[in-house]
């Protein structure tokens, strides 16, 4: 007979160029992947999606971007938890704030326990110092959060595939990007191959990792100002139309209002 684990939740507080921040959650405990607000915006939102904050047991940083981590030294210190990043991602968080203090450092590739989840770091690219994304796992439910990363590799792919659920990029439309008034210098780093996923490459990385366990799929970090998110939710809506796959459940997420809680479970 089959048995469900215990649901995971996975909640995308705001999600754009001005602050990004997720929330991976059972009834029991909870990480903070990213914290790109302020400690006290952070812990606004997570009340308005009424995740019980003492339940939160350490923040990942993806890396050192100031829309990942503005919130993550005061947040951590007063919730009391630890910050967990990568060598290369310390060291520049670290050279910027002398009051950070001890980091719990992990390595890409090597898969570390918070609680009771399990994280598994990879690399991705992106032009950060040593940027990764993240695979967590909770029992049999497997979590895949990639929101920053300029192409799609192989690694990539293969770190993604088989999701329960997946937040990943969609920060441009690439007719957009290039008629806007942005610099050609930005534009091109954006583009770059470790810039920033546009719509198509977003809805191309879908076509790669879905599975038939896939439930849930987020878009994120779409720009304010080169995107719109009926953009992202129409081309969405037709890939999964096109793989027969329109019982998964789509959000967008906003800068703003982030996306609603999803929940996913896995089959033994």
């Amino acid at each position: 007979m089959a048995v469900n684990v215990e649901r995971v939740g996975i909640t995308v507080l705001g999600s754009g160029s001005r602050g990004n921040a997720v929330v991976i959650h059972t009834e029991s405990e909870a990480i903070l992947v990213d914290a790109g607000f302020s400690a006290r915006e952070l812990r606004k939102r997570m009340a308005r999606f009424e995740i019980d904050e003492t339940k939160v047991r350490a923040i990942l940083v993806s890396h050192e971007h100031s829309d990942h981590v503005c919130g993550m030294r005061v947040c951590a210190k007063q919730l009391g938890i630890p910050i967990y990043a990568n060598r290369g991602t310390a060291e520049v968080l670290r050279s910027r704030d002398d009051k950070l203090g001890n980091l719990t450092i992990f390595a890409p590739g090597s898969p570390f326990g918070v609680g009771g989840f399990t994280v598994e770091p990879f690399t991705i690219p992106h032009d950060a110092y040593d940027p990764v994304a993240f695979v967590v796992k909770m029992g049999t439910v497997k979590l895949g959060i990639a929101t920053d990363l300029g192409h799609v590799n192989s690694l990539v792919s293969h770190q993604l595939r088989a999701c329960d659920a997946l937040v990943v990029e969609s920060n441009h439309d690439i007719g957009m990007l290039r008629n806007s008034d942005r610099k050609w210098s930005l534009k091109q780093r954006i583009i770059g191959r470790h810039g920033h996923l546009s719509n198509e490459d977003g809805l191309e990385l879908l076509r790669k990792v879905l599975h038939g366990r896939t439930q849930a799929v987020i878009m994120a970090h779409a720009s304010g100002e080169c995107n719109e998110y009926s953009l992202v939710e129409r081309g969405v809506k037709q890939c999964l139309a096109e793989l027969e796959r329109e019982d998964i459940v789509m959000h967008v997420a906003t800068q703003d209002d982030g996306a609603p809680t999803v929940w996913v479970s896995h089959a033994v």
